[in-house]
């Protein structure tokens, strides 16, 4: 009976273990972190694929759902963000799927008169990629793939705007040492 009770045990701690080992490796996307890539089919038919981004311009990620009041109430700084600044952040909002549909997005983009792209995550993987668990959960990704903001996105994006896409090389000297330098 001891040695059952002990096998038991060990069976048990390592269980544990690895559950944490894939707790850790499966932790979500966060500040100071590079950001996942991804490519996901946007509602008008066109591929988004954010490593298409770096060194080009920061994104504006946000997930949502048609059924998420909080997600409304961002629409009019998302599509305000869309009319005037388009030039220098892309914005893409994917709904995570979770009792939605496509043709439930279709009709919220007319509803809502939506000018920012909108795609549908079929499947949840880039949801689970980025680690969403509730709606909305929002990201910046700067210039260089690093996610500036997750979640507590200022409400003023154009102050911020030069610093998120700014570009920051790493730089080797002769003695094999690194630094950071930034370029426009």
């Amino acid at each position: 009976m001891e040695t059952g009770f002990r096998y038991l045990t060990v069976i048990i701690l390592l269980s544990l273990l690895s559950m944490a080992t894939v707790i850790k490796a499966q932790s979500p996307a966060d500040e100071g972190q590079s950001a996942p890539d991804f490519e996901i089919i946007q509602v008008d038919g066109s591929i988004f694929n954010l490593s298409e981004y770096k060194g080009k311009q920061a994104v504006y990620l946000v997930f949502w759902n048609t059924w998420c009041g909080y997600c409304i109430k961002k629409i009019p700084k998302l599509k305000d963000a869309q009319s005037k600044l388009s030039e220098h952040i892309r914005i893409i909002a994917i709904n995570t799927g979770l009792k939605d549909s496509v043709d439930k997005t279709l009709d919220f983009q007319q509803q809502f008169d939506i000018n920012y792209s909108l795609a549908f995550d079929h499947g949840k993987k880039i949801t689970d990629l980025y680690g969403v668990w509730g709606t909305p959960t929002e990201f910046i990704i700067d210039i260089n793939g690093i996610i500036q903001h997750r979640d507590k996105v200022p409400d003023q994006l154009q102050p911020l705007l030069s610093r998120w896409n700014t570009l920051t090389q790493i730089l080797s000297n002769k003695d094999g040492c690194s630094r950071k330098r930034s370029t426009c």
